[in-house]
């Protein structure tokens, strides 16, 4: 499987190690720096980098997609099977607490609401003074939604219900008869 990869070289950190091929410190090696200690080379085989005191560490080109849902993953240690000596990363996943559910889901989105409508409150604002209260209205309720909101229930972005901005009209939803139609002469 190692010998001769180029591409697996490319994708694979490395540990250093010692002369008993036991890990000296949990640091990675990047690949591009690997090309170079192997007199830039990415044709070499696992006893010549073994003998230049690095060892490859497998799964270590995981992906994962912090920022997008609860789950963090971050790198747990690195451990060498006992048996065959290939080292392999272990990774951690935990959920994420409240107040980083809030700054991923919430603040950011909220802050970009309340920036994009800031021009309905200045006094040059071409709104009449209704339209004006009821942005307010709409901008204090954006302002409210972090304290209303139940962070330990929370999954992602779309568990939120966002106040409507001002004007929009909830589309009514058409009633469908007992086998999942839509009469014809019913509005949508």
């Amino acid at each position: 499987m190692f010998e001769s990869d180029e591409e697996l070289h490319q994708r694979l950190f490395y540990i250093r190690v010692d002369a008993d091929g036991e890990m000296i410190e949990p640091t990675y090696i990047d690949p591009q720096n690997i090309y170079y200690i192997m007199d830039s080379s990415w044709d070499f085989t696992l006893e010549e980098v073994m003998a230049k005191g690095f060892a490859p560490v497998l799964e270590s080109n995981a992906t994962f997609t912090n920022g997008d849902n609860i789950i963090e993953t971050s790198f747990g240690d690195i451990v060498k099977d006992a048996d065959t000596g290939v080292f392999t990363q272990e990774w951690v996943h935990a959920e994420i607490s409240n107040w980083e559910k809030r700054q991923r889901f919430v603040e950011r989105t909220r802050t970009n609401l309340l920036f994009q409508s800031d021009w309905t409150q200045v006094v040059d604002s071409p709104l009449s003074d209704a339209d004006k209260a009821t942005w307010a209205t709409y901008r204090q309720a954006l302002r409210d939604l972090p304290a209303n909101i139940d962070y330990s229930t929370l999954t992602k972005s779309e568990d939120i219900t966002w106040p409507l901005l001002p004007g929009t009209e909830l589309p009514v939803v058409a009633k469908e008869d007992e086998d999942g139609h839509v009469p014809v002469d019913q509005p949508l």
